[in-house]
């Protein structure tokens, strides 16, 4: 699994346009791939068509370690949204997440922890950083192997970007980790003499950590934007489309080539087949409610554990390889089948099994 972070302090430079675009992209192109929304204005998940009155849990919930609030695992708060493209939204409630974890040393890897544990085989993990370069920015550089600064070709494109960089080369000072870094010209227009010069500067900033994959400013971006979808989604013949899709087998190449690393995973180029399934149980007044089969060896274990969304609703999203599954859920030591699926077979041992399959 490899993890890219979009970061730049300045706002309207393109990040979010990226995150989403970049993902699509690489979904596209048959990697599976998890964009995670770390900015609580939620301009991701909105981009993708989640509407903040729908988000029942995100990204906060698994990062939360505050009393009385609902705490998630990772796999819970993941959201298909495409083929071979999964989100982790956003809610404003991560405003307060710097303010939890205030003089707590451990917090800065707590992203970096919640990706380390995640079952389900991601090839890419996009971090979309907010507008800042607090906890929630640090958290993503932690985690990250690579970061992608999106620069606009504007006469502020470069402002901020030395702390960004600072922020960078403290994590490998203190914590002896160093994303490699690029620096990506976005809203760009090479007719201007002054985006030629401003491109030179970037250049003189970077040095040969530039792609060399510009995104140019087109007005499908915005009806994309407004209709909740990708550009590859929404209009997959715009120039907006290709630069993205241009731009991701230039990423693909650079990371290609580069040194492994923390997340590194010998089948991290081959495409994984599978899709997420969401199981959902109903039950008053159980006290735990376990998912198993022949996916996790038909063991009972905290990582089988379903969430109780609300009183009597329990809910689990698993992970499952293409073929033929036999599961049951275990109520307070109890085993029964799934009473919303009407496939069921004999087991050997004279009861029946619930039956899934994927394709």
């Amino acid at each position: 699994m490899h993890v890219i972070a979009l970061s730049n302090q300045k706002g309207g430079c393109g990040k979010t346009t990226t995150a989403i675009n970049l993902a699509a992209s690489l979904a596209s192109l048959g990697k599976r791939t998890l964009l995670m929304d770390l900015d609580p204005q939620a301009h991701a998940s909105f981009g993708l068509g989640m509407r903040g009155d729908k988000v029942e849990a995100s990204v906060y919930n698994v990062l939360t370690d505050q009393e009385g609030k609902r705490k998630y695992f990772l796999e819970d708060v993941i959201v298909p949204i495409e083929t071979q493209l999964d989100l982790v939204p956003s809610h404003i409630l991560l405003s307060t997440i710097e303010q939890e974890f205030t003089n707590k040393d451990e917090s800065v890897s707590r992203l970096r922890e919640a990706l380390g544990s995640l079952s389900f085989p991601y090839q890419f993990v996009i971090l979309d950083c907010p507008p800042s370069l607090g906890f929630l920015t640090f958290n993503a550089l932690r985690a990250a192997d690579t970061v992608i600064v999106p620069i606009e070709l504007s006469s502020f494109s470069l402002m901020g970007v030395s702390k960004l960089l600072s922020m960078i080369e403290l994590l490998r000072v203190k914590m002896q980790h160093t994303p490699k870094v690029y620096a990506l010209p976005t809203m760009v227009d090479m007719r201007t003499r002054f985006s030629k010069h401003i491109l030179g500067e970037i250049q003189r900033a970077f040095g040969e950590n530039i792609l060399s994959s510009p995104v140019r400013q087109t007005v499908v971006v915005r009806e994309s934007q407004a209709k909740g979808r990708s550009l590859l989604s929404y209009d997959k013949k715009s120039k907006g489309a290709m630069d993205y899709l241009i731009l991701s087998q230039e990423v693909l190449s650079k990371i290609a080539n580069a040194p492994e690393t923390q997340y590194e995973n010998p089948r991290r180029f081959e495409p994984v087949p599978g899709s997420l399934r969401d199981f959902i149980f109903k039950t008053q007044g159980a006290r735990e409610v376990h998912l198993v089969g022949d996916f996790n060896h038909w063991r009972i274990s905290n990582d089988s554990l379903l969430w109780q969304k609300e009183e009597g609703l329990w809910q689990k999203k698993v992970f499952l390889e293409p073929g033929r599954h036999r599961y049951k859920f275990v109520i307070d030591g109890q085993w029964t089948t799934d009473p919303s699926n009407d496939r069921l077979e004999p087991n050997p041992y004279g009861g029946l099994d619930s039956i899934v399959e994927i394709e």
